[in-house]
């Protein structure tokens, strides 16, 4: 018989295997300090699923492959300060002086998530770098298994979801590619903080030139995280591991996605000559 816990992977920032009452404690996300922000299908509770299990293959060969984070808020667990600073910023800087905001206004673009800025000549900000987090959308949901879960009863049925990767790159590609521009105008960097499996669809499906995430003119920067669940930390999570850092230009990523390989013209018009038969 399946278990919720082979489907739902953390609850509330804690190993699901652990994690049954959410509502007891306040629904409280450690990542963020604060009532988790997420809401389930057809309620105005709080739905804490952080993450979820990725199955591959079908009927006897379908198998677990690695949880995948379904909530950006996640991301905050992993030093993204420190990994940006070793790896992305320019120039020397006095750690004591950097400091992260969140949610700061773009104009028209929105926000971005949060920006790594040196304060060493306030009141003016020279130095600062960008930094959007993006998680995976799912298709179906797993709104019934975290019910089960919470209420500590068995499946009735199996779970039908997926990850919508593709939705993910074209509208999260698009307002990459939008505040990347508006980035390099400013001669600044945006980073794009995804977990690996995001990463690897991107790339396979987008093949955008890679720059040094230190050169000047690299002006988006993507990094990725893996989740390892082999073992807690200290504090009873899950870690969030560093696995790839890619810089690349704006202008570069916008001409991968606009000028795609082309379809087979031949399979086209025999798509054509189907529709035309009596």
């Amino acid at each position: 018989m399946p278990q919720s816990t082979d489907y739902l992977v953390e609850i509330l920032g804690c190993p699901a295997t652990g994690m049954f009452e959410p509502v007891n404690a306040d629904y409280l996300c450690p990542f963020i300090g604060n009532a988790c922000v997420k809401r389930g299908h057809n309620t105005t509770d709080p739905f804490p699923v952080c993450s979820i299990q990725k199955y591959i293959n079908r009927g006897k060969d379908r198998r677990a492959e690695r949880p995948v984070v379904v909530c950006p808020k996640r991301f905050f667990q992993a030093d993204l300060v420190t990994d940006i600073l070793e790896h992305c910023w320019i120039g020397s800087y006095d750690r004591s002086k950097i400091v992260s905001v969140k949610e700061i206004k773009m104009g028209k673009a929105g926000t971005v998530d949060m920006v790594i800025c040196d304060t060493s000549d306030l009141p003016n900000i020279e130095k600062f770098i960008s930094v959007e987090l993006q998680a995976i959308d799912i298709t179906g949901t797993v709104s019934d298994v975290y019910s089960a879960h919470t209420n500590r009863v068995p499946l009735t049925a199996l779970p039908k979801y997926n990850f919508n990767t593709s939705n993910v790159l074209k509208r999260y590609l698009t307002q990459l590619i939008k505040k990347g521009y508006f980035h390099s105008t400013w001669n600044k960097k945006i980073v794009a903080v995804v977990q690996d499996v995001l990463l690897e669809s991107i790339r396979e499906r987008v093949r955008f030139a890679p720059t040094d995430p230190k050169n000047e003119r690299t002006d988006i920067i993507f990094i990725s995280y893996t989740l390892d669940t082999s073992l807690v930390n200290e504090e009873g999570y899950y870690d969030l591991k560093l696995r790839e850092v890619v810089g690349t230009q704006h202008s570069a990523l916008m001409n991968a996605v606009v000028y795609e390989p082309p379809p087979n013209k031949g399979k086209f018009i025999e798509a054509i000559k189907r529709q035309l038969e009596p």
